[in-house]
């Protein structure tokens, strides 16, 4: 049966080829953006255009789903792409702006969750996608607040897909590595207004490594965004996987996460002996 998604910030490389994917394995696609300039070809491709600013109040994101409930129908995919990179040391960006970063990077996801879930429950069925990253799998100099994001992200995400679970709703964090779009460019990469001189050196250096790897970057998104809608559709190379909580997308994921595996057991097995003496006198050891 065809399915119907809801496809959050297609102006990004993944949105786009997200939408691309789905629309192929003739689905329903809902994409969304906040700049309807940027939906103009939607209709050519047989995907459904809709304007959304995800940082909308929850009042204005309700509206928007009961719209899409009573005129296309049940949404059965969920996947919260909209996201943006902020570039700056913890001390260069003020307060709006990381607040800016984690209101579309995190709480827009969340103000979508209230308004789909109910529904999804109701029916006892549904998938939801939220996008993570490598980067949350380790902080990364002049990105702090991206990764701390996508972490957070994560954490939430594994949270939901447990308290999902008992309603036949499949929830996953999506964390690509490093994929050729253009994430690293424009509007998806936000700089700190404010620059400390004596942070130069960091800095710098993190802003030169963006520039160079923007269109270098080793996935390629349409294979990406092909492997995401059968891992979501359980179809194809998935058929018959059951979607874990957090799924890496890339090979260069698989490199990241295995790095910060290995220095996290390197600080249990370097520091566990001393850690592993605090608890109460009356407590036995396991």
């Amino acid at each position: 049966m065809p399915r119907t998604w809801l496809i959050t910030g297609y102006s990004s490389g993944f949105g786009r080829e997200l939408a691309l994917a789905a629309a192929r394995n003739h689905d329903t696609v809902i994409a969304t953006s906040r700049d309807p300039s940027k939906l103009a070809d939607l209709k050519e491709l047989g995907v459904i255009p809709r304007r959304l600013d995800v940082q909308a109040d929850d009042a204005e994101i309700q509206r928007f789903i009961e719209d899409i409930l009573s005129t296309v129908g049940p949404i059965d995919i969920l996947v919260n792409n909209a996201g943006y990179i902020l570039e700056g040391a913890g001390e260069e960006c003020s307060n709006e702006e990381i607040e800016d970063q984690f209101s579309v990077n995190v709480f827009s996801q969340i103000r979508l969750l209230r308004a789909v879930l109910p529904s999804m429950r109701a029916r006892r069925s549904g998938v939801v996608a939220n996008l993570g990253s490598i980067g949350g799998w380790r902080g990364t100099p002049a990105a702090g607040f991206y990764c701390a994001s996508k972490a957070a992200v994560a954490i939430y995400t594994e949270a939901l897909h447990w308290e999902m679970a008992p309603f036949n709703i499949d929830v996953v964090c999506i964390e690509p590595g490093y994929f050729r779009t253009s994430f690293l460019t424009g509007g998806h990469r936000v700089i700190a207004q404010n620059r400390i001189p004596e942070l130069s050196e960091v800095t710098s250096a993190a802003r030169q490594a963006l520039d160079a790897y923007n269109r270098q970057q080793p996935g390629d998104p349409v294979k990406g965004a092909q492997l995401i809608v059968e891992a979501l559709t359980r179809t194809g190379r998935c058929q018959g996987r059951k979607l874990p909580a957090r799924l890496a997308v890339g090979r260069d994921a698989i490199h990241v996460i295995g790095q910060s595996l290995a220095k996290e057991q390197d600080m249990l097995d370097t520091w566990g002996e001393i850690i592993a003496t605090t608890d109460c006198d009356d407590v036995k050891a396991v």
